[in-house]
């Protein structure tokens, strides 16, 4: 019996059997309870499983919302990072569906078609126009709009110019699913500063820095644009090619900064000397080019280099200073000495050295015998460069006699040139190409150690007093490794004080008269003597020869062969003799060649003299025979 039908019977009856006519009752009853417990059970069971399945449902369902949640925060952040992209393209982004409407757009795009910002406008012929007032030229773009109109899928790309002057480039794609036309996408980007940067690149390319001037590749352009224009209307051009003549004590006085600021204001000068349809421009240094176009004759060319001359004579104040400089104009005509630009400039630039040549501050015109003077000074470049790497020259040497004594207490080396051909070629006639070309550094550097190997040779023998004077040319003197080298082959020869003088002219120290006293005393500190040759003939300045520590002045002999003959000569010659003394510098007289020369000069006291009269120069072995036969005396 069921235990609970047991409890109440016995609770209830107070018999825990009951009669024997209640037991089918109370059996069915039981099984009723049994019955009851097993359902019941059952139901737990059930009950069970499915709150087990529950909670597993609902821990799956937390996880895939924690997940949803995770990737909606993904797809936020990703969200953000792509709208923060979308603005930080440096582009403006317009996305269209295919009616018109406005699907996606940036800050860039609202601003730059004036929308209010919202999603889903359509983009109406209000903004259109709106968009097209903005543009300088729209007739492109809305050519290119019609295009898109008839062929949907084509793509687009283009510039435009607004009026305030920014440049835009656009790019236009359509948006498509497979061959469906989804919408289109435009992208706008501003490209002014670019353009600006490519326009100052491209001013650059073809302008001096300095001056804002064209330079060579612009000219070059002018003037074959010139030549096209002349040839076609039966006009002429003329090149003139200006160089500035002294600039250079500008640089060594005052600094580059100075001499900038005076190439700056010989530009502005010299435009003002021509018209608004020529071109002046800068090659570089101080060298300028105007070209003159639509010229009748050769009048235009003349008149025009005459106001640039005057104009660049007057004192050019810079820090302070007035500086003065002159320039040197050299001519070529279109179509008279040639028809091609390169020619032009050539013939010009051969015309300027002339005129350079000629004493500067003047124009001279090309003509065909400079073009056969510059194929004799490239030929003979080209002979000494082959010269100096075969030791084609000798020194020669001519004496110079004390006055006092009649004894040889000197010789001027001067160097002489035999080629291998047998050709002999006298120094006149290469050494202002020598010095041109930069090739008298190598020759004068040859010179002195010759003199030196000479001086030493002749120690060897006994002859230890005499000096040897050799020339040093201004770009010799003004290298900045001439002391170093002077001073590391006297000490490898050992060559004895005051046995090696150079001569210099007064040039030298017209141009930047402090930097040449700074060298000359570094050479006195060698113990070399120093003399001023061809004196009389220069710039000649009290005020530098008081100032410079200088030995002796070399009389050039221009003066001494009329000395006898012209009253001028004779009178030039005294004051120098008693200029000399007065500054306590010996008198040297050069080109000496008869004997009342000889007494003009002993009369006035000269110190020594060197000429045809006594010697004329010869080579070594002669005056080192001489020499030994005088010390044999």
């Amino acid at each position: 019996m069921h235990r609970l039908l047991t409890r109440q019977l016995k609770r209830f009856l107070n018999e825990p059997s009951p009669a024997a006519k209640l037991a089918p009752l109370l059996a069915a009853i039981s099984d009723a309870y049994q019955q009851a417990d097993q359902e019941r059970l059952l139901i737990e069971q059930s009950l069970d499983f499915m709150s087990l399945e529950l909670r597993e449902r609902n821990l799956l369902l937390r996880q895939q919302i924690d997940k949803q949640a995770l990737v909606q925060n993904e797809l936020t952040g990703s969200l953000a990072v792509l709208n923060a992209t979308f603005d930080a393209t440096g582009e403006a982004i317009l996305a269209f569906d295919r009616t018109g409407k406005i699907t996606k757009m940036n800050n860039m795009a609202t601003d730059l078609v004036a929308l209010n910002g919202q999603q889903r406008e359509l983009f109406s012929l209000r903004h259109f126009r709106r968009l097209l007032a903005q543009i300088v030229n729209p007739a492109p773009f809305v050519r290119a709009l019609r295009a898109v109109k008839i062929n949907p899928k084509r793509s687009l790309f283009g510039v435009v110019t607004l009026k305030t002057g920014q440049v835009y480039e656009y790019h236009s794609s359509p948006q498509l699913n497979e061959q469906d036309l989804l919408g289109r996408v435009w992208c706008f980007r501003d490209i002014t500063e670019l353009k600006e940067n490519e326009a100052l690149v491209h001013h650059q390319a073809f302008h001096d820095a300095l001056t804002n001037l064209p330079n060579r590749a612009l000219l070059d352009d002018r003037i074959r644009h010139g030549i096209e224009y002349s040839e076609r209307f039966h006009s002429q051009l003329a090149v003139l090619f200006i160089d500035l003549d002294n600039f250079k004590k500008v640089n060594d006085n005052a600094g580059h900064q100075a001499g900038d600021e005076v190439l700056k204001t010989v530009a502005e000068r010299v435009k003002g000397c021509i018209r608004d349809i020529d071109t002046l421009a800068r090659l570089g240094g101080d060298e300028f080019v105007v070209l003159l176009e639509n010229l009748q004759d050769h009048n235009g060319a003349i008149q025009t280099s005459h106001r640039i001359i005057e104009a660049l004579s007057t004192a050019f104040s810079v820090a302070e200073n007035d500086f003065f400089i002159s320039s040197s104009i050299g001519i070529s005509l279109y179509p008279r000495d040639s028809k091609e630009p390169d020619e032009l400039m050539r013939m010009a630039d051969m015309a300027m050295y002339h005129a350079k040549a000629l004493g500067k501050g003047n124009y001279q015109f090309f003509d065909t015998n400079l073009e056969r003077v510059s194929v004799h000074r490239l030929k003979i470049e080209n002979w000494l460069r082959h010269g100096i790497r075969n030791r084609e020259f000798e020194l020669y040497f001519q004496p110079r006699i004390d006055l006092r004594t009649g004894l040889i207490v000197a010789v001027e080396a001067l160097i002489r040139w035999a080629r291998q051909d047998g050709r002999f070629i006298m120094p006149d006639d290469f050494i202002h190409i020598a010095e041109q070309t930069g090739l008298i550094n190598e020759i004068g550097a040859w010179v002195l150690e010759e003199a030196c190997q000479t001086i030493a040779h002749w120690a060897t023998l006994g002859i230890e007093t005499i000096a040897v004077a050799i020339n040093v040319s201004p770009l010799e003197f003004r290298n900045r490794h001439v002391f170093d080298f002077f001073k590391k082959i006297l000490q490898d020869y050992e060559i004895a004080d005051n046995l090696i003088e150079i001569e210099i002219t007064e040039s030298l120290f017209l141009d930047n008269v402090n930097a040449a006293q700074a060298m000359i005393e570094k050479l006195r500190s060698l113990n070399i003597t120093v003399a001023v040759d061809d004196f009389g003939t220069g710039h000649s300045s009290l005020k530098y020869l008081h100032q410079l520590p200088i030995d002796i002045l070399k009389i050039d002999k221009s003066f001494i062969t009329g000395l006898t003959t012209r009253p001028h000569d004779a009178a030039i010659t005294d004051t120098i003799i008693r200029l000399a003394k007065n500054f306590n510098l010996k008198v040297v007289a050069e080109g000496v060649e008869d004997e009342s020369t000889l007494a003009f000069l002993q009369a006035h006291g000269c110190d020594y003299v060197q000429g045809y009269y006594y010697h004329r120069p010869m080579q070594k072995s002669d005056i080192t025979a001489l020499l030994l036969k005088q010390a044999a005396q």
